[in-house]
Protein backbone atom coordinates (compact mmCIF):
# COMPACT_ATOMS: atom_id res chain seq x y z
CA UNK A 1 0.00 0.00 0.00
CA UNK A 2 1.19 3.04 -0.86
CA UNK A 3 1.78 6.32 1.74
CA UNK A 4 -0.86 8.63 1.27
CA UNK A 5 1.77 11.41 0.70
CA UNK A 6 3.40 9.61 -1.98
CA UNK A 7 -0.28 9.50 -3.66
CA UNK A 8 -0.63 13.33 -2.96
CA UNK A 9 2.80 13.87 -4.59
CA UNK A 10 1.67 11.86 -7.33
CA UNK A 11 -1.95 13.75 -8.07
CA UNK A 12 0.28 17.15 -6.96
CA UNK A 13 2.58 16.14 -10.18
CA UNK A 14 0.20 15.06 -12.49
CA UNK A 15 -2.03 18.97 -12.01
CA UNK A 16 1.00 20.86 -12.44
CA UNK A 17 1.32 18.68 -15.65
CA UNK A 18 -1.48 19.97 -17.31
CA UNK A 19 -1.82 23.29 -15.14
CA UNK A 20 -2.88 26.45 -17.40
CA UNK A 21 -0.06 28.99 -16.10
CA UNK A 22 -1.71 31.76 -18.14
CA UNK A 23 -5.47 31.42 -16.41
CA UNK A 24 -5.40 34.60 -15.46
CA UNK A 25 -4.90 36.57 -18.54
CA UNK A 26 -8.16 34.30 -20.00
CA UNK A 27 -10.72 36.78 -21.43
CA UNK A 28 -13.22 33.66 -20.97
CA UNK A 29 -14.56 33.42 -17.63
CA UNK A 30 -14.64 29.32 -17.82
CA UNK A 31 -11.41 29.02 -18.51
CA UNK A 32 -10.42 31.75 -15.36
CA UNK A 33 -12.44 29.55 -13.53
CA UNK A 34 -10.75 26.52 -13.94
CA UNK A 35 -7.89 27.47 -13.67
CA UNK A 36 -8.15 29.19 -10.26
CA UNK A 37 -9.89 25.79 -9.11
CA UNK A 38 -6.52 24.14 -10.53
CA UNK A 39 -4.46 26.50 -8.58
CA UNK A 40 -6.67 26.49 -5.38
CA UNK A 41 -5.94 22.63 -5.23
CA UNK A 42 -2.55 22.70 -5.87
CA UNK A 43 -1.83 25.16 -3.45
CA UNK A 44 -3.81 22.97 -0.86
CA UNK A 45 -1.57 20.15 -1.40
CA UNK A 46 1.58 22.09 -1.32
CA UNK A 47 0.43 23.16 1.99
CA UNK A 48 -0.67 19.77 3.20
CA UNK A 49 2.76 18.38 1.74
CA UNK A 50 4.25 20.77 3.65
CA UNK A 51 2.82 20.27 7.02
CA UNK A 52 3.97 16.85 6.77
CA UNK A 53 7.37 16.79 6.23
CA UNK A 54 7.08 16.58 1.98
CA UNK A 55 8.03 20.43 1.40
CA UNK A 56 11.40 19.73 -0.58
CA UNK A 57 9.68 17.14 -2.64
CA UNK A 58 6.65 19.09 -3.28
CA UNK A 59 8.73 22.12 -3.98
CA UNK A 60 10.69 20.37 -6.88
CA UNK A 61 8.05 19.22 -8.40
CA UNK A 62 6.68 22.72 -8.28
CA UNK A 63 9.43 24.18 -9.96
CA UNK A 64 9.79 21.95 -12.24
CA UNK A 65 6.36 22.72 -14.09
CA UNK A 66 5.54 26.78 -13.29
CA UNK A 67 6.15 28.87 -15.89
Amino acid sequence: MKNKYIEKLIELENLLKVHDWYYAMSDDNYWYKKGRRQYERIWELMDELNKNNYSTMAENLYDKYKK
